[in-house]
């Protein structure tokens, strides 16, 4: 979770991909089995991700969930986990100023524009244009 707090600042969605090890009881054949264990939904916040895999984490830690090509086979362990981030071009919710891209749309002079945490719709859009010519951010939350 640390990489993707340092490197990701716009929306995404994660990808979680695990492996282990099977072994044969019968002839001790070892095999090495992927899993591909789904992808989330958009995230908009960090502690959105993190829920999220932690969720997957349990879910794939439970050994009543390990896949078996039949009862010949055992779990032996775990190799390795693959998290896979798919970014977007749309900022994080509350994590500051709107990226240059975003605040040149409106050509404005006034300082930059800022993200709010509290709106999923177009409102958010509204509230942003409101700080960015000046009104206070915890004064334009009701609707005109």
């Amino acid at each position: 979770m640390g990489k993707i707090t340092e490197k990701v600042i716009t929306a995404f969605y994660l990808h979680h991909y695990y492996s282990y090890w099977l072994e044969n009881i019968e002839d001790v054949t070892i095999l090495l089995f992927y899993k591909n264990s789904g992808g989330s939904p958009w995230i908009n916040r960090y502690d959105e991700a993190e829920n999220w895999l932690r969720e997957k984490e349990k879910a794939h830690l439970n050994i009543d969930n390990i896949e078996r090509p039949n009862t010949k086979w055992v779990c032996k362990g775990y190799s390795d986990v693959d998290v896979k981030v798919v970014l977007d071009r749309q900022p994080l919710l509350g994590t500051g100023p709107l990226p240059d891209w975003l605040c040149n749309l409106a050509h404005a002079r006034a300082g930059p524009m800022v993200t709010l945490d509290t709106y999923q719709d177009n409102l958010c859009l509204w509230c942003c244009i409101a700080v960015h010519h000046g009104a206070r951010p915890d004064r334009n939350t009701t609707a005109a």
